[in-house]
């Protein structure tokens, strides 16, 4: 597959839905599993720590993507696609925290999240229907989508006897790609003033 399918395919709009007919054994244990969500109103000064993540992620999120687009422009086309991974990333980063600060999210998974691949994977999340192994907490996150982002990050960042970054990336490339991720930010942004919320209370409300 080239760089462009690839990212036509894994990239995906978000607030979709995915709808599993199936019941999945492991679903249905975590189901049973008690998980300790966040109050906002009784515990404020976790509330304003996984905010402040949330609102610096998404900042963040957006300056790389300004820069990625600078890089763009300069034709930099590996640099370019590489920051913009590194805004997706910070954007699931971002989402993470609005969907721990909004109670989705329970701690332990808001912990564990900012391991390796994690973040990216969020960002490129979905609303579940129905039961399946891999639904947790009504949400279905495909980690592949942040190990194939992380491999094209590498191959556009470092060179080697196998790689050169510059011959790998050129115009199309660095804009399709910076113009999933943009659209990501805006149908966010949208959702977000729509519906009064963050996280995935904004997006699949």
């Amino acid at each position: 597959m080239t760089f462009q399918e690839v990212i036509e395919e894994i990239i995906s709009l978000p607030g979709c839905f995915l709808v599993f007919d199936e019941d999945g054994e492991k679903a249905q244990d975590t189901a049973n599993v008690e998980h300790v969500f966040l109050d906002m109103f009784k515990d404020k000064e976790k509330a304003e720590k996984a905010f402040s993540v949330f609102t610096t992620s998404k900042n963040n999120s957006l300056e790389l993507l300004d820069e990625a687009k600078v890089l763009l422009k300069n034709k930099s086309y590996a640099r370019a696609v590489a920051l913009t991974i590194m805004s997706y990333e910070e954007l699931g980063k971002s989402q993470i925290a609005a969907d721990y600060y909004s109670g989705v999210l329970p701690e332990s998974e808001y912990k564990k999240a900012f391991k390796q691949h994690k973040k990216t994977a969020y960002a490129n999340r979905y609303a579940a229907i129905g039961s399946h192994e891999k639904v947790k907490h009504g949400y279905f996150v495909d980690n592949s989508v942040a190990k194939t982002l992380e491999s094209i990050r590498q191959s556009a960042l470092y060179a080697d006897e196998n790689n050169n970054p510059s011959e790998n990336f050129d115009e199309e490339d660095a804009l399709l790609i910076i113009r999933k991720v943009n659209k990501h930010h805006e149908s966010i942004q949208h959702a977000e003033w729509l519906n009064g919320r963050i996280g995935s209370k904004a997006l699949f409300k």
